[in-house]
């Protein structure tokens, strides 16, 4: 019997190649290269009854064999895998016990015999259950260190194929209703034939359905064999009888709590037929490799989900990269000031502030359709080319049109944007703003709060050559605006009955909210407003992002 192992061309170091590596740079390697070049999980290498293979697991930068890139492949004595920068050489080294392992058939469990006197004896022959014994090690074995589940369903069918003497096997999954289903991550059932995997189309593999789905619907594990000539044959289902099938051997996939599938085989040799002992291994393989797709889509459910994580932080970076931080204090004409809090699945939410001149002010508040990375790109494609636009164009309107033009010319997935931008005059108090499908503004004076400039079209990002309205309107001193995004009107209570309508924040508690934190600093104000969304959808979070931009107008002093 022949060992494989990796051998470092830095320091020599060599590792032995048991069931499955993964070499990266997460910190799920088996093989950790501190290395940037090195994907997180960059390849794997696998032990196999008929040698070792490596495979690419997609990674950024690939990997050479033999200083050639290459996805995968057969490891041969003497070849170079370069991995980032790092190499190794794959090594063949016989066991000391070769014959040994030999005369056990490739046993996995070591022994050795000794007579009274201490003398080694030879082996006797394995026994059937010794060889089944050592099946169902070595699928244990492969299942400890094996979450891929494509490569996991191939491994225990050629381990099977092995063990007894399997003719035609294949493993199906199955959903609630009994329905035989191919494997999810690559669409085909894994299956195999006189030794040979053999992935197939769904539907293209004809099994004993009535076998089947009585193992799928009461969980026990079947071993037909089909009445010789001179027996009985009027209880053989329609289905076996017509595949000509001489034995069946069929057990559920069990995991915790559920039956995933079944592992089949079955036979039309003549003479050939599965045995009691058959069963029984196949039923304790079946149970732990039930036990294994479960694990494999939890590890698979658990990397997806430390994704969308890394993909929500990222997300955040740039977003908190472009919204403003350096509020200006030294204009005693105003008070401004703007404020986020994101939720779990960042959106698209954004503000702006801008100073065309000494006597100017803008502000825009938007919120992009969708999540994630891709809202917060356009979210930051948006800021950079609203802060170029406000210089230039002295209207609103303008403004807005210039937007949706450039956001439809570019926009993919059926993006779009709610738009609010408003001028202030400070000599003067005059305001101008435009309004693109976003909510009012709404303005706190003397005691009151009122909406102002109501939505005068729809989103921009939709259709090319919208225009909008630009109204008008006037401040007084001390009076206060509020743009707010709908993450904090329609943030909702959670309700004791899964069948009751949801209670939402809405306009008439953030009136009350502004008007009690009225005369008070606006950050002061904003962050109270936004600690009386977070109480009201207590113990939850805001399902979308909070954001809020205020302006205080205190006169041409």
């Amino acid at each position: 019997m022949q060992q494989g192992y990796l051998v470092a061309a830095e320091d020599g170091k060599r590792l032995p190649i048991v069931g499955t590596l993964v070499i990266g740079r997460g910190d799920e390697a088996d093989i950790y290269l501190d290395d940037n070049a090195v994907s997180r999980r960059h390849v794997e290498v696998q032990a196999r009854d008929n040698g070792y293979y490596w495979r690419d697991l997609g990674s950024t930068n690939g990997t050479l064999l033999n200083q050639r890139s290459m996805r995968e492949g057969r490891l041969r004595q003497g070849d170079l895998l370069q991995i980032g920068n790092t190499e190794f050489r794959f090594d063949l080294e016989e066991l000391a016990d070769a014959n040994d392992a030999d005369t056990n058939s490739g046993a996995l469990f070591q022994e050795t015999l000794l007579d009274a006197a201490g003398r080694e004896q030879p082996a006797p022959p394995p026994s059937k259950t010794a060889i089944l014994l050592n099946a169902v090690y070595r699928v244990v074995n492969t299942i400890a260190a094996n979450y891929e589940p494509c490569d996991l369903l191939d491994q225990i069918l050629e381990t099977m194929n092995g063990a007894i003497d399997a003719h035609r096997g294949a493993v199906f999954l199955a959903n609630s209703d009994y329905e035989l289903l191919p494997c999810p991550e690559c669409d085909r059932v894994h299956s195999i034939q006189s030794g040979v995997l053999q992935p197939a189309e769904h539907g293209s593999i004809h099994i004993s359905q009535s076998i089947a789905r009585r193992v799928l619907e009461h969980g026990e594990s079947v071993l037909y064999q089909v009445p010789t000539e001179s027996e009985d044959d009027a209880a053989v289902s329609e289905s076996i009888l017509s595949l000509k099938l001489r034995s069946v051997l069929c057990v559920p996939l069990r995991a915790k709590t559920d039956i995933l599938g079944i592992l089949y085989f079955d036979t039309d040799r003549p003479g050939h037929v599965y045995t009691e002992e058959d069963r029984l291994l196949v039923s304790a393989v079946g149970n732990s490799a039930g036990l294994a797709l479960e694990n494999a889509r939890m590890h698979l459910h658990m990397l997806e989900k430390q994704r969308i994580e890394q993909d929500i932080a990222t997300a955040w970076s740039i977003q908190e990269g472009f919204l403003v931080k350096d509020w200006p204090e030294d204009d005693p004409r105003f008070e401004v000031y703007g404020a986020t809090r994101p939720a779990k699945t960042v959106g698209g939410d954004f503000y702006d502030f801008v100073r065309p001149d000494l006597d100017c002010i803008g502000l825009l508040i938007g919120d992009v359709s969708g999540k994630g990375v891709p809202a917060s790109l356009m979210m930051a494609q948006l800021v950079a080319e609203f802060r170029l636009l406000a210089r230039e164009l002295p209207y609103p309107s303008a403004v807005l049109s210039e937007l949706n033009d450039r956001l439809v010319a570019r926009a993919q997935r059926g993006m779009f944007c709610t738009l609010c931008y408003l001028r202030l005059d400070l000599t003067t108090g005059h305001l101008l703003c435009a309004n693109a499908g976003h909510h009012a503004v709404m303005r706190f004076s003397q005691g009151l709060a009122e909406p102002l400039f109501h939505a005068s079209g729809i989103p921009a990002g939709v259709m090319a050559d919208q225009r909008w309205m630009d109204e008008e309107n006037q401040l007084h001193v001390g009076d206060v605006l509020l743009m707010f995004t709908d993450g904090i009107t329609e943030a909702r209570k959670p309700t004791d009955s899964p069948d009751a309508a949801p209670q939402e924040y809405g306009e008439v508690s953030l009136e009350a909210a502004g008007l009690a934190w009225g005369n008070v600093p606006l950050q002061i104000m904003l962050d109270g407003m936004l600690d009386d969304v977070q109480a009201f959808t207590a113990p939850q979070h805001p399902h979308d992002d909070c954001t809020a931009l205020a302006v205080r107008y205190r006169g041409n002093r």
